[in-house]
């Protein structure tokens, strides 16, 4: 291993230069690296190995996540902070195209073929599958426990099972997995739910093992003194140590 290093996307660190970088993304041959970020609401183009910045393109509002197409010609974009996921050409460096979504879009997940791009919505308790061939949305899934447009989901992890037809999506808010049959891709269907631990922010496949990780712990705390946040001085939606 190599020395840690660091690439500076500003010349001075928080408070002074807000950046907050949030996803990454990095070419197969490691010449560019792409990171979206939250404060300035940027793509920032980098140089990894002469780890300079190329180029800064001002986004639409408040990034998530970004993810390289297959043939690493389109970098697809979540913009947290719009209904919207962003195209960006890596050959001419410019915004090609908008796509909307849900409302606050986080997570990207592309299929091993590049024809589908899911996104999750973390405000709409859905997934939009994004067909990259016309830049379409296919469908919308919904995640929620019940059939409501009431937020309270929190989607927000995403991932295929080896043979891609089958789909787990994080639902942080209902400490839960909703899975999706989606080998017909238009016309996908629910198969129920997988309890999990307390506040699920990420979901990866290995083999025929489901792998989550529990933002908050094990399982959520009882709330006797509740309700919060009622209260100014309740502090036992944290649990500590977890």
């Amino acid at each position: 291993f190599g020395a840690a290093d660091t690439i500076k996307l500003a010349p001075e660190a928080w408070p002074k230069n807000k950046v907050s970088p949030t996803g990454i993304a990095v070419n197969k041959s490691n010449t560019s690296l792409y990171t979206v970020t939250k404060e300035y609401s940027a793509l920032y183009v980098v140089d990894p190995q002469k780890r300079v910045v190329i180029k800064r393109v001002p986004l639409p509002a408040e990034a998530y996540s970004c993810v390289l197409s297959r043939d690493e010609k389109l970098l697809y974009i979540s913009i947290w902070g719009d209904e919207k996921v962003t195209v960006f050409n890596t050959s001419t460096q410019k915004i090609v195209k908008n796509i909307k979504t849900g409302s606050h879009p986080n997570e990207l997940l592309l299929n091993k073929k590049g024809t589908y791009l899911y996104v999750a919505n973390a405000n709409d308790n859905s997934v939009s599958v994004i067909n990259t061939a016309t830049g379409k949305i296919a469908e919308t899934l919904s995640t929620s426990l019940y059939p409501t447009h009431l937020t309270g989901s929190t989607s927000n992890g995403l991932a295929l099972s080896p043979d891609e037809k089958t789909l787990y999506i994080a639902n942080a808010d209902n400490n839960c997995l909703a899975v999706f049959d989606v080998s017909a891709p238009g016309a996908s269907k629910s198969m129920g739910f997988i309890p999990v631990g307390w506040y699920p922010t990420n979901v990866k496949t290995l083999g025929d093992k489901i792998i989550v990780s529990n933002g908050k712990g094990f399982t959520s705390m009882p709330n006797p003194d509740g309700p919060q946040p009622l209260k100014k001085t309740d502090n036992s939606g944290y649990q500590i140590g977890s």
